[in-house]
């Protein structure tokens, strides 16, 4: 009986869940990461946009616009990826 009692008073600061704890750094890191996944999406659309557009219309400079969204989105793909990654680290 001794025993059970010193037992139950060494676990009397422990967390009950056995290590699963909640911090409000996790909490914020899911909203942080749907933005990223937003931002990705809305890139993608955007290429997208610039495709149809290019298609409906004839103009000299459509090469140039459509190298700069498509650097844009591969630039965002990387950056969210990279973000993903601190934020999993973090």
């Amino acid at each position: 009986m001794n025993n059970d009692v010193n037992n139950m008073l060494d676990n009397l600061g422990k967390n009950p869940l056995g290590g699963l704890s909640v911090n409000v750094a996790t909490i914020l890191k899911f909203p942080l990461v749907l933005i990223l996944f937003g931002n990705v999406l809305f890139a993608a659309l955007l290429f997208l946009r610039s495709r149809i557009l290019a298609d409906t219309f004839e103009s000299s400079s459509i090469g140039i616009v459509k190298a700069i969204i498509t650097i844009y989105l591969i630039t965002t793909i990387i950056g969210s990826i990279i973000a993903v990654l601190f934020l999993l680290v973090g």
